[in-house]
């Protein structure tokens, strides 16, 4: 657990615990959060009910946890190519959480959780023109591999980044 500042209040003083939970059962009800909150993520819907399923069961998801409820989202897939790393599909986080340091870290103890199951890295796609989560990837490590892609429908450039798990990452975040 990790204390921050209250979403949506002014006052610095009001802490809120978030916590990290990996989600191990595919419900109704975790398949409705991942789509409701990839709905308030991104500009164009990246799960159906199907595919949040599928996710659910044979992926990794993390949830980031307020007291009003889940506010964010982290899911994984185990990479083909490299059977010890791992592919970060998506990262949400509600728009009122946004922007108070909450997105990074959950993605540090999500890659904590990841480091511990001996994963050696986590591999993602990232708009170019994405300049918060860029941020929030290279704060945690995450360096450009080389790797474009350009989506033929929109023209919409994305780069691969990737982190190297070989220690503890939220350690080294300050505290607030």
């Amino acid at each position: 657990m990790v204390q921050t500042g209250a979403a949506n209040d002014e006052s610095p003083l009001s802490p809120v615990v978030i916590r990290v939970d990996e989600v191990n059962a595919m419900t109704q009800g975790a398949v409705r959060t991942l789509i409701d909150i990839d709905l308030q993520t991104f500009s164009e819907p990246t799960f159906s009910h199907y595919t949040a399923a599928a996710f659910l069961q044979s992926g990794h998801v993390y949830t980031l946890t307020v007291d009003s409820g889940v506010i964010g989202t982290c899911v994984f897939m185990r990479c083909w190519a490299r059977p010890g790393d791992a592919n970060l599909l998506s990262m949400g986080i509600l728009p009122g959480f946004r922007g108070q340091g909450l997105g990074q870290r959950f993605l540090l103890e999500v890659l904590d959780h990841l480091r511990e199951r001996a994963l050696m890295g986590v591999t993602l796609m990232v708009a170019d023109d994405n300049r918060r989560a860029r941020k929030v990837y290279a704060d945690a490590g995450f360096t450009e591999t080389g790797v474009r892609y350009e989506d033929p429908r929109t023209n919409e450039g994305f780069i691969q980044l990737r982190v190297q798990l070989t220690e503890p990452l939220l350690a080294a975040l300050p505290t607030l």
